[in-house]
């Protein structure tokens, strides 16, 4: 049985981790566990059963190293709560900067962003507010976006300066 799927089950799990020291640690764990069963159990298709321990072995190591970054991740964000005024002051500064940008576009192209990124409409529900086609909508919104990023970035550079 070994030599027979060796290879085939290797050459699948190496194409899902990307790692050959990984892909040989599951590979022979995958066969170390079918041969516990084949110990117990008549096995009547042993490469289905191989493909199966084989993924459930990398479900299980993904969830493991899933969780560990969430932990970490968790740990990381405990750390960041001393900044949290200095944050809150930035995160401020820049809305106000933001709001003072959208207070310079045209009006139609203002009327549009806001009541899709702002007030949360559809694009469609904002073409039949304002009255115009959907593609106008896009449009507006487009310009929009793109001019505010490049106000703001013009900001950031001037701030820098």
């Amino acid at each position: 049985m070994i030599k027979k799927y060796y290879k085939e089950i290797y050459i699948y799990i190496k194409k899902s981790v990307f790692d050959r020291d990984l892909a040989e640690d599951i590979t022979q764990e995958a066969f170390a566990r079918v041969i516990k069963k084949a110990d117990s159990k008549n096995i009547e298709n042993e490469r289905a059963l191989l493909y199966r321990i084989a993924k459930n072995i990398m479900v299980d190591l993904y969830r493991e190293k899933n969780r560990i970054d969430k932990i970490a991740f968790n740990e990381e964000e405990f750390f960041q709560e001393e900044n949290t005024i200095e944050n809150q002051i930035i995160e401020a500064e820049q809305r106000s900067q933001l709001m003072e940008e959208i207070d310079k576009l045209p009006k139609k192209r203002r009327q549009a962003f806001t009541l899709h990124m702002i007030d949360g409409y559809s694009r469609q529900e904002v073409a039949e507010i304002m009255n115009i086609s959907f593609n106008a909508v896009e449009q507006h919104i487009a310009r929009a976006s793109n001019q505010l990023k490049e106000n703001l970035s013009k900001n950031e550079e001037e701030s820098f300066e």
